[in-house]
C-alpha cells in the first residue's frame, strides 16, 4: 500500500468531517446552547481553526479541531481508557468533535457566568506607572505574569463549579482536560516564543565556545564576557519562571498524572505556593481569587525579568492549556463587554477532593455518555442534510404566475442554489464589519415592532399568585408571575434585487451589505422574509429568480447572499407577478410587503422590452399587486447628481407608487429597515 497516498486520502476524509461539522447550523446550535447555558442571549459563538478557545465576556471563540484531538485515535482511546468510558467516541470522529467542542464552549460559558472581564490585574494600579507628562506606563512583564497565575485559578475554579452545580457537565470537562494531555499534536503557547532575551549590542558577535580563565583575557573581552554572563544569568531567570508556571499549571489543573518533583531551582517557590493556589481557586467570588492570585505573585517576584531585559510572551503556560486569551486583558475579540462574575461555593473539584488530595476516578454515568452520544448522530444528520443539499430548479412560464400577455412565452428559472460553506468567512467578514449596525437596528425594532403582550410564568419561588398545578413541587416553585412579553409581527417581506448587469460594483456590494443585516435583523425579531435576484437573458425567452435566503431558511442558507451578482436584462413586470405569487405561496400572514431594489427601468433584449411598453406593463403589474394586498415598495438606487435626466428616481416614480430614492449607498440599508418599520406602525 502507498502509505503517502493513504495518508493524503485519510486527511482529506478528517478535513470533510470538520468541514461538514463547522457547517452554520452546527455553530448556531452551539451558539443557541452557550446563551442559554450562559443565561445572556447577548452572547455570540464563533468556530476557529487555530487551537485556541477563549471569551471575553459577550463573544465566545472555540476551535473543535483543538490539539486535532477528533482525529488521534490513540489520544481518544487512551481518554475513554482513562475516564473508564466505552469505546463510543473514539470510533466516530463526529462525536470526538462534538465533545471537544462542547467541552470548551462549558468552559467559556463559565467564565461569562463566574469571572471579572476584564480580570482585577487590568484594573489593578500596582502594575502601572504615571509618568509626568500623564502617560501610563505599564509593568508588562509583571502583569503577563500575574495574568497567567490568575488563569490557573481561574481555570481550576471554574470547572470545580461547573461539577459542583451543574448535572451532566462534568463528562464534558474531564474530556477536554484529559485529552489534550493525550494528544500527539504539539499546540504552541499563545505566545509563538515565550519570551524574548534582548541580547546587548556588544555580544552580538561575542559567544565564547567553552568558560574561559579570566586572566587570560584583555579588559575589553573581561567586560564582554560579564556582560554576557549576565544576559544568560536573565535567560535563566526568565526559563525559571516559565518552569515554575508550567509545573503550578500540572499541578492544579492535571493533577491526574504524576508532575514529578519541581526542579531544585523552583522547588522553594513551588512549596510556599502549593497551598495558596489550592486554596485561591475554592474561592467563591472573583475578588477573592486574585487576593490569592496576588499573593502568589508577590512570592515568586524575584523570578520576573525586568521589562528592558526581556520580553514575556501574553502566556506562558503550555499550548495544551486552551483558553489562555480569556485571560490577557485584550480585546482579542469583537467589543469585549465589562462583566462582574457572580460568586458561588465550590463543593467539588474536577478530580481531586477539595484540600487537593487524590480521589478515586470519577465515573461518568454511562447512560447519560449513550444519550449525549444519540444526541450527536441528531446534529450529524442535520449537517448531513446541509452538506448533501445540491440545489434545485423549478420552472414556471409567465402564464403559471398570472403575469399579463407579453409575458406568456417567457419562462421562469426559479433557482434554488446549493449552498457553498466557503463563503462563511465572507459572509462573516460582514457580519463583523456591520454588527454595531445589526445591535443598532435590532434594538430600534425591539422599541417599534413588537407589541407588548402579558406572559404568564410558572414555577417561582414567589410571585403575584399560586398556581395549583404546581403545589406538589418540593421546592415549593408553586406561584406564577405576570411578565411583558413580545409578540412576533404578523409581517412577512421579499426583498426583490435587480441583478441586471449595471448593478455591478459598488451598487452590487452596497446591496449585498444591505441583504445581510436586513437578515440578521429580521430573523433576530422573527420576521418572516426572502431574498431574491432577479434577472432576464440577454437574447432569450428567460429570466431567472435566485432565491438567495427563503422564508424560514436553513442556517446556511444566508451565505448565498455572497453570491449576489450583476449580468443580463431586468423584467421586471414579470418578477413582480413570479414575487406576489411566491410571497403568497409560503406565508400565511395578513401584512406583506416586496421591496424591489432597482437601479433603472425595466429592459429585456429578447422582445424589446424596454421603455413605454416595459414601463407600463411594469407600473400594471405593481398597482394590481398592490390592490390584491401585497404591497410594494421600491427603492430607486440613483446616480449621485442633481441631474434629472439620468435619475433613477425620476425613471421610476411614473413605475410605482411607493418609491424612495436612494443617492447615498451607505444610507441604503437604514432606508430600507425604516420601510419595514413604517409597515408596522
Amino acid at each position: 500500500m502507498d502509505m503517502e497516498k493513504y495518508t493524503a486520502e485519510k486527511d482529506e476524509i478528517y478535513k470533510a468531517i470538520l468541514d461538514k461539522f463547522q457547517c452554520e447550523r452546527n455553530r448556531s446550535v452551539e451558539e443557541s446552547f452557550a446563551r442559554a447555558f450562559s443565561e445572556n442571549d447577548e452572547v455570540r459563538l464563533f468556530f476557529i481553526n487555530e487551537d485556541k478557545a477563549y471569551t471575553n465576556g459577550k463573544n465566545i471563540i472555540v476551535d473543535p479541531a483543538f490539539c486535532d484531538i477528533y482525529r488521534d485515535e490513540e489520544c481518544l482511546k487512551k481518554t475513554e481508557e482513562f475516564l473508564q468510558w466505552p469505546a463510543l467516541v473514539s470510533t466516530v470522529p463526529w462525536n470526538a468533535l462534538k465533545m471537544v467542542t462542547r467541552g470548551l464552549t462549558l468552559h467559556e460559558s463559565l467564565h461569562v457566568l463566574y469571572s471579572n472581564f476584564p480580570g482585577n490585574e487590568f484594573k489593578d494600579s500596582s502594575f502601572y506607572d504615571i509618568d509626568e507628562n500623564g502617560n501610563k506606563k505599564t509593568h508588562k512583564n509583571e502583569l503577563k505574569t500575574i495574568s497567567n497565575i490568575s488563569n490557573i485559578i481561574e481555570d481550576a475554579y471554574i470547572e470545580a463549579i461547573g461539577a459542583s452545580v451543574y448535572d451532566n457537565i462534568e463528562m464534558y470537562l474531564m474530556f477536554n482536560r484529559i485529552a489534550p494531555a493525550f494528544a500527539k499534536k504539539e499546540v504552541e503557547s499563545t505566545a509563538a516564543d515565550k519570551f524574548k532575551i534582548f541580547r546587548p549590542e556588544e555580544l552580538k558577535e561575542f559567544t565564547p565556545s567553552e568558560k574561559p580563565e579570566k586572566c587570560d583575557l584583555s579588559e575589553e573581552e573581561k567586560k564582554l564576557l560579564e556582560l554576557y554572563m549576565q544576559f544568560l544569568e536573565v535567560q535563566k531567570k526568565t526559563q525559571r519562571l516559565i518552569d515554575y508556571l508550567d509545573y503550578m499549571a500540572g499541578f492544579l489543573l492535571f493533577p491526574m498524572f504524576d508532575n514529578g518533583e519541581p526542579t531544585e531551582d523552583i522547588a522553594e517557590y513551588v512549596e510556599k505556593t502549593k497551598q495558596l493556589f489550592l486554596d485561591g481557586s475554592i474561592q467563591e467570588n472573583p475578588d477573592g481569587r486574585y487576593k490569592y492570585s496576588k499573593q502568589i505573585f508577590e512570592i515568586i517576584k524575584p523570578l520576573i525579568p525586568e521589562d528592558d531585559e526581556a520580553e514575556l510572551g501574553h502566556s506562558l503556560l503550555p499550548g495544551k492549556v486552551p483558553g489562555q486569551d480569556t485571560h490577557n486583558g485584550a480585546a482579542n475579540s469583537i467589543k469585549g463587554q465589562e462583566r462582574k462574575g457572580r460568586s458561588q461555593a465550590v463543593t467539588t473539584r474536577l478530580f481531586t477532593n477539595l484540600d487537593g488530595s487524590e480521589k478515586d476516578n470519577p465515573n461518568t454515568d454511562v447512560a447519560v455518555l449513550i444519550n449525549a452520544v444519540k444526541s450527536f448522530r441528531t446534529d450529524e444528520e442535520s449537517a448531513d442534510e446541509i452538506t448533501s443539499y445540491t440545489g434545485f430548479t423549478v420552472k414556471h412560464t409567465g402564464n403559471s404566475v398570472g403575469a399579463t400577455p407579453v409575458h406568456k412565452n417567457i419562462k421562469i428559472n426559479e433557482h434554488h442554489p446549493k449552498i457553498n460553506l466557503n463563503l462563511r468567512q465572507a459572509y462573516k467578514n460582514i457580519y463583523n464589519q456591520y454588527h454595531l449596525n445589526i445591535n443598532s437596528y435590532n434594538s430600534r425594532f425591539l422599541q417599534i415592532l413588537r407589541a407588548q403582550v402579558p406572559v404568564r410564568e410558572n414555577r417561582f419561588q414567589f410571585g403575584s399568585g399560586i398556581d395549583s398545578k404546581h403545589m406538589g413541587d418540593p421546592k415549593k416553585r408553586i406561584w406564577f408571575r405576570n411578565q411583558k412579553g413580545n409578540e412576533v409581527p404578523d409581517m412577512s417581506v421579499l426583498l426583490l434585487i435587480d441583478g441586471s448587469g449595471s448593478m455591478w460594483g459598488e451598487r452590487r456590494n452596497s446591496a449585498m451589505i444591505s441583504s445581510v443585516i436586513l437578515h440578521e435583523v429580521l430573523k433576530k425579531q422573527g420576521i418572516e422574509h426572502a431574498i431574491v435576484e432577479h434577472r432576464g437573458h440577454f437574447e432569450e425567452p428567460e429570466i431567472d429568480i435566485n432565491i438567495l435566503v427563503d422564508f424560514n431558511a436553513k442556517e446556511e442558507e444566508k451565505l448565498n447572499i455572497m453570491q449576489l451578482d450583476a449580468d443580463g436584462d431586468n423584467r421586471d413586470g414579470l418578477a413582480l407577478y413570479w414575487a406576489e405569487k411566491y410571497i403568497n405561496q409560503k406565508t400565511f400572514c395578513d401584512n406583506k410587503l416586496i421591496i424591489v431594489l432597482s437601479d433603472g427601468e425595466p429592459a429585456h433584449q429578447y422582445d424589446e422590452y424596454y421603455g413605454p411598453v416595459a414601463n407600463k406593463d411594469t407600473e400594471n403589474a405593481a398597482k394590481k399587486i398592490i390592490n390584491r394586498g401585497t404591497n410594494i415598495i421600491a427603492v430607486a438606487l440613483d446616480n449621485d447628481c442633481d441631474d434629472e435626466e439620468y435619475s433613477t428616481y425620476e425613471s421610476l416614480k411614473e413605475i410605482y407608487p411607493h418609491l424612495v430614492q436612494c443617492k447615498d449607498l451607505k444610507r441604503l440599508t437604514g432606508q430600507i429597515l425604516n420601510i419595514v418599520s413604517k409597515q408596522l406602525l
